[in-house]
């Protein structure tokens, strides 16, 4: 349902929106609407085809795009993590379930999600069906709980990034209106200028910031 109401709420915000405006001519507005519609038709049936089920052997991923087995014995772990787009997105899941591989990867289950289930109780069904069906002589892989943990790390660092860069929209522009104030020395005022603080500025910001969050989350790992 939540798919459906964000499906239906952006055709008809796109159909208003072309609908509304003067010039374009109909050639061109109702063959758009038609593929629109049509594109969003199709997300939505592949959604609904989106799944999460088990067997003996492993667990199946039917996503949008692609499907995935996950052996149990290549698996190195089922996690319930936090998700960042519930922020911006007041319908979003606030909990995600993903399975982490061998190579380090981490793949999305969908549909176990605090919108759908019981994230606790479904995940807990996971492990003890993992703790079972992975095998007696089943170890932890070294390799990929480094990799795992580097992953994880430069996920956090893009999105501490992120963060610090739309943070440091504020103080860039009063960077950038500082020389129409204050009389500032000549390399100074060119780095200022304007267009090289809104063009570079918050590039560089997302730069610094993930790259000093990366290295300090793997400096003891």
């Amino acid at each position: 349902m939540t798919v459906l109401t964000v499906i239906v709420t952006a055709t008809v915000s796109v159909a208003k929106g072309l609908l509304e405006l003067d010039g374009l001519p109909t050639s061109f507005t109702y063959p758009f609407l038609v593929a629109w519609a049509a594109l969003m038709g199709w997300l939505f049936c592949t959604t609904l085809r989106s799944s999460t089920t088990a067997d003996l052997e492993a667990i199946h991923v039917h996503g949008v795009f692609k499907r995935r087995r996950l052996a149990w014995e290549d698996i190195q772990d089922i996690r319930a993590e936090g998700n960042p787009a519930a922020v911006r997105r007041e319908n979003a899941p606030k909990v995600l379930v993903y399975a982490y591989g061998r190579d380090g990867r981490r793949t999305l289950l969908p549909f176990l999600d605090n919108l759908h289930v019981n994230v606790g109780r479904e995940v807990g069904a996971l492990l003890e069906a993992w703790e079972e069906l992975r095998g007696a002589d089943w170890a932890p892989s070294p390799e990929a709980a480094v990799r795992i943990d580097r992953r994880d790390a430069l996920r956090r660092a893009l999105l501490g990034g992120l963060s610090t860069a739309l943070l440091a929209f504020i103080p860039l522009t009063v960077l950038m209106l500082l020389p129409l104030f204050v009389d500032m020395p000549g390399w100074l005022g060119s780095v200022l200028r304007p267009l090289v603080v809104i063009v570079a500025g918050p590039p560089l910001v997302f730069a610094v910031a993930a790259i000093a969050s990366y290295r300090k989350r793997t400096r003891h790992r």
